[in-house]
């Protein structure tokens, strides 16, 4: 009954902590004091981050004890003898302290570094000087921030409240997704502007060299200059007013009336933008048809065509009580709160772990409370994320959300069963903590088999699975299971049971002890789409010997 009860668990820190305590807790994680086995994840996970992330040094300056000086050396605290590399999020948490304290920062002689000021708290004021780097002031919660310079490419990503004030232009993408709040831009944007917007308001002094307002929701943008990409294309809601030239949609443009005039010029005036002899052109959303939905191909169902083995002499059998069966899953090992689940298996329902995911073309969820990110990169409202203009812009999404929840719960990323092996590079360059996999075109048991090997966790999402379906899937490759429907805790307990005994009499101790040499296909089919060994001829098929 002891193994029942584990099951149904898994381990958090007490609610009563504050904020503060929890960041620190975490921040003491990364002292050298660490166990090697974190220290190791991390160091890999940092190391995949470093090829894509420009990395920049800080000083901080105790003449004022709410300054932060980069350089291009090692960063030291003044009166500490500690000297930090810095990353996002070594950068962030330090402002973050000096906020806890003060409602104002400022940071001087910034060099681009992504991710910073992600997230800052309602009421503070940050102001940097220097080059912001890409995501800039993302997933802003209501923090004034000031740039004195450029910024990157997705200034603002997904802010939901508060103000940037960018004193220079940024990079392509400013304003995706905004879902409440204020982007300046007092420059031009380097390429597109306001793709996915929510809510909001965008205004640019300057020009948008690229398209403005694709896949755009609500909220209002303000263009003071031209715009020379399309304009409106695949926008459903919300406002765009441009003084200068471009190219009207389909839709048509029209002058902006009277009072809408007096509005935006009133608008502008207050952020420091002079309106004087602009006369606005203004665009709308409209309907957008819903594209047609693809007839899927029935997926060939694999897993009743496959059998698990019994361990007798080449592994020994095991039995809980007696040995040690530890079906048990850690996910996000580096980060300050992993997810310690006792059975490799994610549920809906009773104490299940907390899940804030963020869909394509959603609004981007609260991390405070989360137990796990979810950055789901399934097809939604849109076809793509926006904010993804190559595949290794991942990388940079994921630290988005590391810094959103601030590194402290484990983030995975969510795609469909497909092009497995052409996904998983971008996924390990972007070392999200797994990925979970969904039912897609190609079986879920081949797309497992696929990902085999890639050294991240995967996790098969099903509506449904018995204990010997999960070990299967184990067998298969996976590092655990999603379960999509509701289970009871009661249920949830003797599925924990039933596991830990059948994953005993496999021989295994653990699911990395598990492989497809305890599996065995009942047919050919099946025995070349997973490489399991087909029974009676007892060997994976040729095609997988190479």
């Amino acid at each position: 009954m002891a193994a029942t009860t584990a099951t149904a668990t898994w381990r958090r820190r007490s609610p009563s902590w504050s904020a503060a305590a929890r960041w620190r807790r975490a921040t003491s994680w990364r002292t050298a004091t660490c166990r090697a086995s974190a220290t190791r994840w991390r160091n890999t996970r940092k190391a995949s981050r470093g090829s894509c992330l420009r990395r920049c040094s800080n000083t901080w300056s105790r003449g004022d004890t709410n300054h932060l000086n980069t350089t291009a050396d090692a960063v030291v605290m003044a009166d500490e003898e500690e000297v930090w590399d810095p990353t996002p999020g070594d950068i962030n948490s330090r402002l973050l302290e000096r906020l806890a304290e003060s409602d104002t920062v400022a940071a001087k002689r910034l060099e681009p570094l992504a991710c910073i000021a992600v997230g800052f708290p309602k009421g503070k004021t940050a102001t940097f000087d220097g080059t912001g780097g890409d995501n800039f002031g993302g997933l802003n919660h209501g923090a004034q921030l000031i740039l004195n310079g450029g910024a990157g490419r997705f200034t603002g990503n997904s802010m939901r409240s508060g103000e940037i004030i960018v004193n220079g232009s940024a990079g392509s993408g400013a304003g995706h997704g905004l879902a409440g709040g204020t982007l300046v831009v007092q420059g031009s944007v380097r390429g597109g502007a306001a793709a996915g917007m929510l809510d909001g308001e965008l205004l640019v002094a300057g020009d948008v060299e690229g398209a403005l307002g694709a896949g755009m929701q609500g909220g209002t943008v303000v263009v003071a200059g031209d715009v020379g990409g399309d304009v409106a294309r695949y926008m459903a809601g919300g406002k765009l007013f441009i003084a200068g030239n471009f190219t009207p949609p389909d839709g048509g443009a029209k002058p902006a009336a009277p009072a809408e005039r007096k509005a935006v010029q009133r608008l502008l005036q207050e952020h420091g933008i002079d309106p004087h002899g602009l006369e606005f052109q203004s665009v709308s959303g409209g309907a957008v048809a819903a594209p047609p939905r693809p007839e899927r191909e029935e997926v060939p169902e694999l897993l009743s065509r496959l059998r698990l083995v019994p361990a007798v002499l080449k592994r020994r059998p095991r039995r809980p009580g007696l040995d040690r069966v530890n079906p048990g899953l850690v996910l996000g090992p580096g980060t300050g709160e992993p997810l310690n689940l006792t059975i490799p298996l994610l549920w809906q329902g009773d104490h299940a772990p907390q899940e804030a995911t963020w869909a394509v073309g959603a609004k981007a969820p609260s991390f405070d409370k989360c137990n796990l990110a979810v950055i789901d990169l399934c097809t939604g409202r849109l076809p793509r994320r926006l904010d993804m203009e190559r595949p290794d812009d991942l990388v940079q999404v994921v630290e988005l959300v590391r810094q959103g929840a601030r590194d402290r719960v484990p983030v995975l990323v969510r795609i469909p069963a497909g092009d497995l092996s052409g996904d998983m590079g971008a996924l390990r360059t972007a070392a999200p903590d797994g990925v979970i996999l969904t039912p897609g075109t190609v079986p879920l048991e081949a797309a497992l088999s696929a990902a085999r090997g890639s050294g991240l966790p995967v996790l098969a999402e099903m509506p449904w699975a018995s204990a010997d379906d999960v070990l299967k899937m184990l067998a298969l490759g996976a590092a655990g299971v999603v379960l999509t429907s509701k289970i009871t805790l009661n249920r949830l307990g003797k599925l924990g049971d039933q596991l830990a005994h059948a994953m005993g009499a496999l021989g295994a101790g653990s699911a990395s002890e598990l492989g497809p040499e305890q599996l065995r296909a009942l047919d050919q089919e099946a025995a070349a789409l997973t490489g399991v060994p087909l029974a009676g001829y007892d060997a994976v098929l040729p095609m997988w010997r190479h």
